[in-house]
C-alpha cells in the first residue's frame, strides 16, 4: 500500500483506540458518579446521532472529505478537553458526548468515501481488510487501555490522552494530498446531494442488499450480546474470566480474519466472500450456543469474530465499487443506521426472549438468525450481479431494478 493509505490506516487506529478508551473511562465513571440510569443516557447520547447518518454522509459528498475528517478530529479533540478539565454536570456532559458523536458521525462516511481516492480501485479490497484489521485492533484494545489508564491515571488524564489521539489523526490526514476527485457534486446544494444520495440508495441493488443484509444479520447476531453472560454463568458453570475470554475471543477474530485475507482479497470475489462470512457468523454463534466446554466457546466467539470482519470488508468494498463515488458519503451514512437500528431490536427482543428461553437456546436462535440471512442476501444480490462479477468498473452506475 502507498503512503498515503498508511498515514490513513495509522490516524484511523489511533483515532478510533483513543474513542473506546475515552468511552469505557465515561461509563465507568459516570456509572461510578451517577448510577446505572445515567450510564444508559450517556449511550444513548453516544448512539443517538448515529440516526443523522444520511444527513451527515452527505456532507462528505459536498465538501472536500480530507478537511471534513480533520474538522471532525478537531471538534472531538475540542469536545474532549472540555469534558476532561471543566467536569461538567451530567445535563451539559450528556450535550457534550452527543456533540462529539455527531462529529464521529460525520467522520466515518467521509472516511470511507476517501478510501478509493487513496488506494484506487484495484486495491479496494486489500485496503479495506487492511483498516477492518487497523480499527479492530483499536476495537479490542482500546476498552482495556482505558480500563487501565482510568484506574491508575484518573479521568482527566485518560480523556486527554483521547484528545492526543484525535490531533495525531488531524494532524496525519491534514498531510494527505486534497482528493483529485472534486467535481460538480462541489457545486451542488446539500438538500440536493442528499436527495440523489437517498435515491442511489433506493435503487442500487448492491447497496439495498448489504443495507438488509445488514439489517437482518445484526438483528440476530446481536442477540449473542444479550446471552453472553446467561450462557456462560448457567450454562457453562463458569464465572467473570470466561465471559472476558469469550469477549477477547470475539475482538481477535474480528482482527484475525481480515488479516488472514487482505493479501488476496482483490482477487476474491466479494459475494462469494459475504456469503461465507454470514455463514461462518452463523455457524460460529451457534457453535458457542451448543457448547458445553469454555474452550469450544472460545472457539465459536473467535469464529463469528472472523466472520464479522469479512463481512465489514466485503460489504464495504462491494459499495464502493458500485456507487459513484460522488454518492459515497450519503450511502454509507445511511447503510450504517441499519446496524444501529438492528441492535436497537435486539437488545429490546433479545432481554423479553432470555427471560423465556436461556442464554443457550437464545445464543442457537441467533445463530440460525444469522445463517438465514443467506436467504435474503443471495438472491438480491444475484439479482444485482447476473453476471456473478462483484469487481466491475469501480464507481459505475447504480444498478437498478
Amino acid at each position: 500500500m502507498n503512503a498515503a493509505f498508511r498515514r490513513y490506516w495509522t490516524a484511523r487506529l489511533v483515532s478510533y483506540a483513543g474513542d473506546q478508551i475515552a468511552r469505557t473511562a465515561l461509563l465507568v465513571a459516570v456509572f461510578d458518579r451517577y448510577g446505572g440510569a445515567a450510564a444508559g443516557l450517556l449511550l444513548l447520547a453516544a448512539t443517538a446521532p448515529r440516526l443523522f447518518g444520511p444527513a451527515l454522509g452527505a456532507l462528505a459528498d459536498r465538501f472536500d472529505q480530507r478537511r471534513l475528517i480533520v474538522a471532525c478530529d478537531l471538534t472531538q479533540a475540542v469536545l474532549y478537553t472540555a469534558i476532561a478539565l471543566l467536569s461538567p454536570s451530567l445535563p451539559v456532559l450528556l450535550a457534550l458526548v452527543a456533540a462529539a458523536s455527531v462529529a464521529a458521525t460525520t467522520f466515518t462516511p467521509a472516511g470511507r468515501s476517501l478510501l478509493p481516492e487513496l488506494v484506487g480501485p484495484e486495491r479496494l479490497g486489500a485496503a479495506n481488510a487492511r483498516l477492518a484489521v487497523g480499527v479492530n485492533i483499536g476495537f479490542a484494545a482500546g476498552p482495556a487501555l482505558g480500563g487501565v489508564l482510568l484506574a491508575t491515571a484518573g479521568l482527566t488524564p485518560t480523556l486527554l490522552a483521547d484528545v492526543a489521539s484525535f490531533l495525531v489523526s488531524a494532524v496525519l490526514v491534514a498531510g494527505l494530498r486534497p482528493p483529485a476527485r472534486r467535481g460538480a457534486a462541489t457545486a451542488e446544494p446539500l438538500r440536493q446531494v442528499l436527495r440523489d444520495g437517498l435515491g442511489v440508495v433506493r435503487t442500487n441493488l448492491v447497496v439495498r442488499a448489504v443495507a438488509c443484509g445488514f439489517l437482518m444479520l445484526v438483528t440476530f447476531a446481536a442477540l449473542d450480546n444479550v446471552a453472553l453472560v446467561p450462557l456462560v454463568r448457567d450454562g457453562l458453570g463458569a464465572g467473570p474470566v470466561a465471559v472476558g475470554l469469550l469477549t477477547s475471543a470475539y475482538g481477535i477474530g474480528m482482527v484475525a480474519g481480515p488479516l488472514l485475507v487482505a493479501r488476496r482479497a482483490d482477487r476474491l470475489r466479494l459475494d462469494l466472500v459475504l456469503y461465507a462470512s454470514v455463514l461462518v457468523i452463523g455457524a460460529g454463534t451457534l457453535l458457542t450456543g451448543v457448547s458445553y466446554a469454555v474452550v469450544v466457546a472460545v472457539a465459536g466467539q473467535a469464529l463469528a469474530g472472523a466472520g464479522c470482519g469479512w463481512h465489514n470488508v466485503a460489504a464495504d468494498t462491494l459499495v464502493q465499487r458500485h456507487v459513484p463515488a460522488n454518492r459515497l458519503g450519503t450511502v454509507f451514512g445511511t447503510i450504517y443506521l441499519f446496524p444501529y437500528a438492528a441492535e436497537t431490536v435486539a437488545y429490546l427482543t433479545g432481554a423479553a426472549l432470555l427471560g423465556a428461553v436461556g442464554g443457550r437456546a437464545l445464543f442457537v436462535i441467533a445463530g440460525l438468525g444469522a445463517l438465514a440471512t443467506l436467504a435474503l442476501i443471495v438472491p438480491l444480490l444475484s439479482r444485482a450481479l447476473p453476471t456473478g462479477r462483484a469487481d466491475p468498473a469501480p464507481n459505475a452506475a447504480p444498478a437498478v431494478p
